[in-house]
């Protein structure tokens, strides 16, 4: 409690004095803080349960107190800095001590005092209230931190309206109680006189724009003996006034990081400990031993152990700043673990700095997974810097391969003390193996000789850190009887967009080898330096829209049939485009732009093309079904330079429209439509077994298609290269009418198992499926086969993977379908088969005006334009038996 007499003595502050000195820093202290940032930009810290504060040699303490705290820019002698004006409200058991020496805080303090009936008995306080500046950084130390808006809880109300209510008249002494109920305010001048010696201090110049700044909160250290044996300490004070701490026994020292579980732990067999405040805590304290001191900073010795989550520090010596969190050990080892593949990451220097709380710095290291002093496989390097944010991303649930992230120099890899390799610059990261190569091939053949093909991490080679979501790669290959070549791939997701990056280079002194035709074999390449570029990039829009470009460059035409066969066989199309689209619900609309770059490829270009499509709109309460396709285009078909194909290359217009209307009916009796009901009900599909005999649908259907073309009237003869016959109708129209008729059952069998053919439970469905339509058209350029198609599929469904992940699978598939049409085509020449699509089995208007052209470069016996639609009759089988997720049997006829 404080008690003053009404009289007391006081002089003015000599503030300009006092500004002398720069850089006062502000210790906070409590066991719970409640932390919030106001909308003006003020920090608030409400403290509960306990408070002291200490700036320069001016102490105080009380029960609770609030804390405000606003940044203002200052100009010191040339110098532009960032500091705080600080308000501080206490309230309870305050007590108030100033130290010798104090010279350098001007403080206002402010008392809320008592009236009591005896009137010559002492005037009697409960609250205080300090105001002050700080010049140098805000400490804030608290067992227990919490966010949050505490301007609705009582003490915070009761501060505001008595800071609110102050004024500037009376003045305090230091070391004087106050007592517990306020009645009015009084005011009370301090006494505090700075120091008269002036310090001196050379011109600067600093353009530089200060950085905000923000109160650091700070948790406490808490120390204890790391045995039964208590260690001996002996406190003495240094030269410059600081308490130093010496430890010499085995002790334990832990710091709370965070709210999260975070902990710093250390342990060694001796210590000396540099302490925070010398009015903070002592030796004789009567608090218990684990809170007796408080370090600034210590330095350790003898069998050093730091952990901090997954990561653990052995070293010899270690010295370690918690206000800063840097260190610096000697002799050191850093493990930490790879959660997501269980494996040990070790990194041993003989000097290892902590930069930051989760940087560091090494010298003359060794980075490995083994545990062994001299490992059977490493890397070294002269200097790295480590980012290893693992223990964070843990706690968050956001580990990945950047959360550990190693920039090293003059890397070498080595097998037990040989070096394997060197490479000057290198960066790695959580990702297995940590040496820069993914993969080597080596081979021999015919076509290629003796081959080397080497894959490596393209962001270790240049020592960068890739992104997440990125996967950079960079070739390097030797082929005996071709040349050498490199190149680089990089796919890369993000939110937002994806894509893909490839280019590659080789100079080829061999000939190509494309296939078993004489004309197919020994090809020498147009030019020796051959390589292509390919860029696909997709970004998602507001609104649903989608842009996607893409630029794909070849050297030559047989470029990447003969070096990317894979893709030529059952990749996409090496185009040049941009293609922009929106999806939404049941319709879709699209502009496409597309133009030819490589002059040796047969080319429809798009100048541009505008698609609409609406599919499966109700109408009149799901009683009819309206589906609609449109489409616009000016196209252009080039011919590859070497071709022989004969087609106009002038620009052309060509519209189709095409608008269906189905009328879907369902069939059942009453006994079906109740076992279907209960089987919903229940969900036992076994008890209530569809009858395909008692359930089917029928779609009768009909359609209208509208066409233009002005480059060949639809006469497919003009743009196919045979070019025979003449010029057809510009404006045609198709109609159709047709019916489709497909039902469905199965069964369930649930007691069979087998571990050999890896089944759980089976189910048999059975589809069977008619589809019969009629044509008529305006000009026979455009005539249609009427066909009728009957076919059956059926599959058997087992359930497959690890238990609760488990997911259907066909096991066994077989789909067999008859087709017969009007005029069927026994020319051998055309009896290949055919396109059939169930729904829409007409013959599109695309392919009539601009046919695709597929292999323009082979002969004219073979088939090179695209061809839809069946022109025959036939009978056609496709079977599938799925042996694993991997192995499966396939068969097909026609």
């Amino acid at each position: 409690m404080l008690i003053l007499p009404p009289t007391v003595a006081s002089s003015a502050i000599e503030s300009q004095k006092a500004r002398l000195f720069d850089g006062q820093d502000l210790h906070l202290e409590g066991t719970e803080v409640v932390s919030y940032q106001l909308s003006t930009g003020e920090h608030t810290l409400l403290f509960r349960n306990g408070f002291s504060m200490s700036i320069g040699a001016n102490q105080f303490s009380s029960d609770s107190a609030v804390v405000w705290l606003k940044s203002k820019t200052t100009e010191f002698r040339g110098r532009t800095r960032i500091d705080y004006n600080a308000k501080v409200y206490l309230t309870g058991n305050i007590t108030v001590k100033k130290g010798k020496g104090a010279r350098t805080t001007d403080l206002e303090t402010f008392l809320v005092p008592r009236k009591t009936r005896d009137e010559q008995e002492a005037t009697r306080y409960e609250s205080m209230v300090v105001r002050f500046s700080v010049s140098g950084e805000v400490f804030v130390t608290a067992d227990i931190k919490k966010s949050g808006d505490p301007r609705g809880l009582v003490l915070y109300k009761k501060a505001l309206a008595d800071v609110t209510s102050l004024g500037l008249k009376f003045a305090v002494k230091a070391e004087v109680p106050v007592s517990e109920t306020a009645d009015s305010v009084k005011q009370i001048p301090v006494a505090e006189l700075a120091d008269s010696n002036k310090v001196k201090s050379e011109k600067t110049e600093i353009i530089a724009k200060p950085k905000v700044k923000k109160p650091g909160l700070a948790y406490p250290v808490n120390i204890a003996p790391a045995g039964e044996v208590k260690p001996k300490v002996e406190i003495s004070t240094a030269a410059d006034g600081t308490d130093i701490a010496t430890v010499i026994g085995r002790f334990y020292l832990w710091q709370k990081q965070d709210e999260k579980g975070g902990l710093l732990e250390l342990q060694a067999d001796d210590a000396v400990m540099f302490l925070a405040d010398s009015g903070q805590r002592t030796a004789d304290s009567k608090e218990p031993y684990a809170k007796r001191y408080t370090p600034n900073a210590v330095y350790m010795s003898g069998d050093v152990v730091m952990t901090e989550g997954q990561r653990t520090i052995r070293a010899d010596e270690l010295y370690y700043d918690f206000q800063e969190k840097k260190a610096l050990a000697i002799n050191a080892v850093m493990r930490n673990f790879d959660v997501k593949r269980g494996i040990p990451i070790y990194v041993r220097a003989a000097k290892l700095r902590q930069l930051a709380e989760n940087k560091f710095a090494a010298e003359n290291i060794t980075l490995t997974s083994s545990e062994f002093y001299q490992p059977q496989i490493s890397l070294t390097a002269s200097t790295v810097l480590i980012t290893d944010t693992t223990a964070i991303d843990q706690r968050d649930g956001k580990v990945s391969d950047s959360s550990f992230d190693a920039q090293m120099r003059d890397v070498r890899l080595k097998m037990g003390k040989r070096t394997i390799f060197y490479w000057p610059v290198m960066r790695s990261n959580l990702q297995r193996p940590d040496i820069p190569i993914k993969s080597i091939r080596i081979g021999n053949d015919n076509t290629w000789g003796t081959s080397v093909e080497t894959r490596w991490y393209l962001s270790r080679l240049l020592g960068l850190a890739e992104p997440e979501g990125t996967d950079s790669t960079f070739a390097l290959d030797y082929y005996g009887k071709r040349g050498l070549g490199s190149g680089v791939e990089i796919d890369y997701e993000r939110e937002n967009y994806f894509g893909r990056f490839l280019g590659y280079l080789i100079s080829d002194t061999g000939k190509d080898r494309l296939g078993r035709d004489r004309s197919r074999k020994d090809i020498e390449p147009d030019r020796k330096l051959r390589g292509r570029f390919h860029w696909l990039h997709r970004q998602f829009l507001p609104y649903n829209w989608q842009l996607t470009t893409e630029t794909s460059y070849a050297s030559d035409e047989n470029f990447i049939e003969g070096y990317y066969r894979g893709e030529f066989n059952v990749g996409k199309e090496q185009e040049t485009l941009i293609h922009l689209k929106r999806l939404e619900d049941n319709w879709a609309l699209s502009l496409l732009g597309k133009g030819r770059i490589n002059d040796f490829v047969d080319k429809l270009e798009e100048l541009p093309s505008v698609e609409f499509h609406l599919t499966g709109q109700s109408l009149f309460d799901d009683r009819f079904t309206l589906y609609s396709d449109t489409e616009v285009s000016r196209l252009r078909q080039r011919i590859g330079e070497k071709h022989s194909t004969v087609i106009s290359d002038e620009q052309f217009s060509f519209v189709s429209h095409r608008t269906e209307l189905d009328m879907p009916i369902m069939i059942a009796d009453s006994g079906q439509r109740i076992a279907d009901r209960k089987m919903a009900e229940s969900g036992d599909s076994k008890r209530y077994t569809l009858n395909a005999k008692r359930y089917f649908k029928i779609v009768p259907f009909v359609a209208g298609t509208f066409g233009y073309d002005d480059r060949s009237g639809f006469t497919r003869t003009l743009v196919d290269g045979s070019n025979k016959g003449g010029f057809g109708e510009d404006k045609i129209w198709i109609g159709e009418a047709g019916v489709r008729v497909f039902s469905q059952y199965w069964k369930v069998y649930p007691d069979v198992k087998s571990r050999l053919w890896d089944l759980n439970q089976l189910r048999h469905i059975i589809e069977p499926k008619l589809t019969a339509v009629v044509y008529t058209e305006s000009d026979s350029v455009v005539k249609q086969r009427d066909t009728l198609n009957i076919g059956i599929s059926q599959r058997l469904q087992t359930k497959r993977g690890p238990a609760g992940r488990q997911r259907n699978v066909d096991w066994m598939r077989l789909d067999m379908d008859v087709t017969w049409v009007n005029n069927s085509s026994h020319d051998a020449a055309s009896s290949g088969p055919d396109r059939f699509i169930w729904n829409n089995p007409a013959v599109p208007l695309r392919v009539l005006s601009a046919p695709e052209i597929f292999n323009g470069d082979l002969s004219s016996g073979l088939r090179r334009f695209e061809m839809f639609g069946p022109r025959r009759n036939y009978f056609s089988a496709d079977a599938i038996f799925r042996l694993s997720d991997t192995s499966a049997v396939l068969s097909d006829m026609n």
